[in-house]
This record gives C-alpha cells, structure tokens and sequence, in this order.
C-alpha cells in the first residue's frame, strides 16, 4: 500500500453490527466499550448527523496518517480477517505485520493509536467548543431580542394605561358636562321667569300710568277748553 493510499473506512469499526457469541464478548472485554460506538447507543442522537462526522474524522485520520505500518494498517488488516476478531487474530494478524516491519511492537501499536484518539479527541472538543459558542452567541442574540421585545411590551401596557386613565378622565367629563348640560334649563328658566314677571309688571305699570294720564288728559281737555 502506497502512503498516498494509506487509510481505509472506519465505518465497520465505529458501526459494527452486533453479534452474539465469545468473540464479540472477547473483543469486549480487550478494549473499551466507550471506544466502540454501536447503532444502540446514538439513542435520540440524529443518526444522519453521527454518520457524517464519523466520515469527517475517517478523513482526518486517513489525512494524518503516520509513515509505515501503525495502528491504522493494524486496524485495517485486522478487519479484513474478521468482523470481529477474536484474540487468535489480533496474534495472527500482528506475526504479519512484524513481517512487513521487524521494528513493531505492541507499544508501538498502541503509541499510534493514542496518536489518532488525541486527533480525534482534539478535533472533536474543537468542534464541540465552536459549537456551543455557537450556542452562546445565539443566547445572547436571543436575549436581546427578547429583552427588545419585552421592553417594547412594557412601554406599549404603559401607554395603554396612560390612555385608560385619559379614556377615564375623558368619560367622567363627559358625565359632568352631561349632567351640566341637562341642569342648564331648570338654572335658566328662573331666570326667564323672573324677567318675564319683571316684563310683565312693567307693562301692567304702563298701562295703568297712561290710563291714569289719558284720564287726567282727558279732563283737561273736557273741563278746561
């Protein structure tokens, strides 16, 4: 395998069906359940969305793939033998790759393989930081908006209570100048009254002084012409 092609699917190791039997009990037993992430544990967890950053950190590692023959190629080679290996093809598998390099060693295997999870680790903690800074950006823009809002809800209730009292003082007003309105007649009507008899009175007075004077007038003109 050339070191441009190096690198291969991790899809089978990080989705791997399960099967029943020792082997895979075996395979459990060699290395961490955490280190395995199987359809049953995604639960609620968007399976398109898993998958898809499982093929972008395939890539980083096959990307950062180490010179010669490591963890990665272990890994293939191990999985082209068998789904899941038991002990027997891990030692079968690890006798060839001694073959293709003298110098491997088991610490060798796992150095590289710690190599890959610190990328992965690192990689993956990068993107969880972006993300929930991400989060906290739209808390804050959530935030504001929700304060903007509850703000303008405050000065619009201010505003119509404001009015409500206005619309109250308006409506006892108008009550009062209703009731002015409907006393003016009776205030009036005295008045008229007591001019109307003041009018009267005159003319009654007149009209008695010119009988008076019409009388008088007439005598002189009877006795005195």
């Amino acid at each position: 395998m050339s070191e441009n092609n190096k690198g291969f699917s991790f899809r089978q190791l990080f989705f791997r069906d399960s099967e029943a039997g020792t082997q895979e009990k075996q395979i459990q037993n060699a290395e961490p359940a955490s280190n395995i992430i199987t359809q049953a544990s995604l639960g609620v967890q968007d399976q398109s969305l898993v998958e898809n950053f499982v093929q972008r950190l395939q890539n980083l590692i096959n990307q950062n793939n180490q010179p010669g023959f490591d963890f990665l190629e272990f890994t293939e080679t191990l999985f082209e033998e068998k789904q899941n290996p038991n002990p027997e093809v891990y030692k079968t598998v690890f006798r060839i790759a001694q073959k293709i390099d003298k110098t491997l060693t088991p610490s060798r295997l796992l150095d590289s393989a710690m190599y890959y999870k610190n990328l992965v680790q690192q990689t993956a903690e990068a993107e969880v930081v972006k993300g929930e800074s991400k989060k906290q950006g739209l808390r804050a823009d959530k935030d504001t908006e929700r304060n903007n809002l509850d703000n303008g809800l405050k000065d619009t209730r201010t505003k119509i209570q404001q009015l409500t009292q206005q619309i109250q003082a308006l409506q006892n007003e108008e009550v009062t100048l209703n009731n002015q309105l409907m006393a003016i007649d009776q205030k009036y009507d005295s008045q008229f009254n007591d001019i109307d008899k003041k009018i009267g009175a005159i003319r009654s007075a007149k009209e008695q002084v010119i009988v008076s004077i019409v009388d008088i007038e007439a005598g002189i003109k009877s006795n005195l012409s």
